[in-house]
């Protein structure tokens, strides 16, 4: 099972590095730090992921595959409004990729989880913002940013991988790549 969305991955990857670069760039509201220990009100949020290199990457990341988990209370929009695949317009990608990207997930209502993945044409991406989630918090929640911080803490399930410019090969990278999260209004 692993291998193959590994292999999905690479040609997606693949696929995507032959696409022009044209067409309009999805322009992002600018968003706010919500403060950790701030209950979050009704409406809208976006969760931001991040990477950060613990040691010097053999190659550029090039997709990365994360699950993240969210308290009672949260959701993400999805095509059929419960589980199922996520609405595009749901996930961007984030700040530090500038070049094709094809971001795509589920969401499991009943386990509150969305399984994301990441494939981008970027040959420099290193580090920093890389993808945003966007989710709504139900009246009557009382959840903050710590709340899912430490929700995810003890769930860190991500994969990044890398291809080698060379050999056209598959560099795992997650030993050496540490993902956080944050919440933005």
């Amino acid at each position: 099972m692993i291998i193959r969305k590994r292999l999905l991955l690479c040609a997606a990857v693949l696929a995507l590095s032959a696409c022009g670069g044209g067409g309009g760039d999805l322009i992002e509201v600018p968003t706010v730090p919500v403060p950790n220990n701030r209950v979050l009100a009704p409406g809208s949020y976006k969760l931001s992921f991040s990477a950060i290199s613990t040691a010097r990457l053999s190659s550029p990341i090039s997709g990365v595959d994360v699950a993240v988990r969210f308290p009672v209370g949260l959701s993400v929009r999805t095509l059929t409004g419960g589980t199922g695949q996520i609405a595009s317009t749901s996930l961007t990608s984030g700040i530090s990729i500038r070049s094709t990207t094809l971001a795509y997930g589920n969401y499991s209502a009943s386990t509150r989880t969305a399984y994301i993945n990441l494939a981008t044409t970027e040959d420099n991406y290193r580090g920093g913002q890389y993808l945003n989630l966007y989710f709504t918090v139900a009246a009557g929640t009382s959840v903050t940013p710590d709340t899912i911080y430490a929700l995810n803490a003890s769930f860190p399930t991500y994969q990044v991988i890398g291809i080698n410019a060379v050999t056209h090969s598959t560099v795992y990278l997650t030993d050496s790549v540490k993902t956080t999260l944050g919440v933005e209004q």
